[in-house]
């Protein structure tokens, strides 16, 4: 997205209240910025996700709604559309861990999981149409799931699988009309959303493994190549999965 010195962005992050929704949010707050956070139930997260980037020196907006449902994705969008008449970046960070086996858990939570951390995208794509301009980027957050099978994962790899796809033919269909479609592929790290996946039931689970460069992977890696994807320098990545996991991945498929 090519901007100037001083030009504002319009910002919306769906799920931008916690783990790498908010770390993105907090990279991309930058002078001129105005950043809409998008959460669905806690309060005060959402809070304190404010006061962190009203540090930064921007403006912040809270928007409490479910991006999981056709309605709330219009709402929240509607809310973006009150203030200004363009969006410069959509962010899909949204997601519910739902751990359990497919054959198993209750078929409502599976589609809770898809709902969210899926077609949410498409909620809020279509009615985002009358902001999204030339220019515009969107990048959808996913994971290792949707390759490697991991104990629990999956309804949320399921819903991240659909996601991807529907970026990869977005980024073609509206590459016309300049707007930018990715995803960002993360390797694990210590979220409340991780630890939902992987822990016991009422457990914190275990932390993310190190990477084969002998550490963890950080949320601020995992942003800063979020803004390099939004980024004029990142143009021309389109329609692409861009993975930020210190190889584990690789090792993992090589095992």
């Amino acid at each position: 997205m090519s901007t100037t010195a001083g030009e504002s962005r319009w910002i919306l992050v769906a799920g931008g209240t916690k783990g790498i929704g908010l770390a993105i949010a907090l990279r991309l707050a930058r002078p001129g910025a105005h950043i809409f956070l998008n959460y669905h139930a806690d309060d005060g997260a959402a809070r304190k996700a404010l006061n962190q980037v009203r540090e930064r020196g921007v403006t912040p907006y809270l928007i409490k709604q479910d991006v999981g449902t056709v309605e709330g994705a219009a709402a929240t969008i509607e809310q973006v559309a009150s203030v200004t008449d363009r969006l410069d970046i959509l962010v899909h960070s949204s997601a519910v861990p739902n751990p359990g086996f497919l054959a198993e858990q209750p078929l409502a939570d599976t589609l809770q999981a898809i709902h969210v951390g899926g077609l949410a995208l498409l909620y809020l794509v279509q009615p985002a149409m009358k902001l999204l301009r030339e220019g515009s980027s969107v990048i959808f957050l996913s994971g290792s799931s949707v390759d490697l099978v991991l104990p629990r994962h999956g309804a949320l790899a399921s819903a991240k699988a659909l996601g991807e796809c529907m970026i990869r033919y977005l980024a073609i269909e509206l590459a016309p009309r300049g707007i930018n479609f990715n995803t960002l592929r993360s390797g694990p790290v210590d979220t409340d959303l991780l630890r939902s996946v992987r822990g016991s039931s009422g457990g914190e689970g275990p932390l993310a493994p190190a990477t084969p460069t002998g550490r963890r992977l950080t949320l601020e890696e995992i942003a800063e190549t979020a803004a390099f994807l939004v980024s004029p320098a990142g143009a021309m990545i389109r329609g692409q999965i861009i993975t930020v996991d210190g190889g584990l991945s690789t090792t993992v498929r090589a095992n």
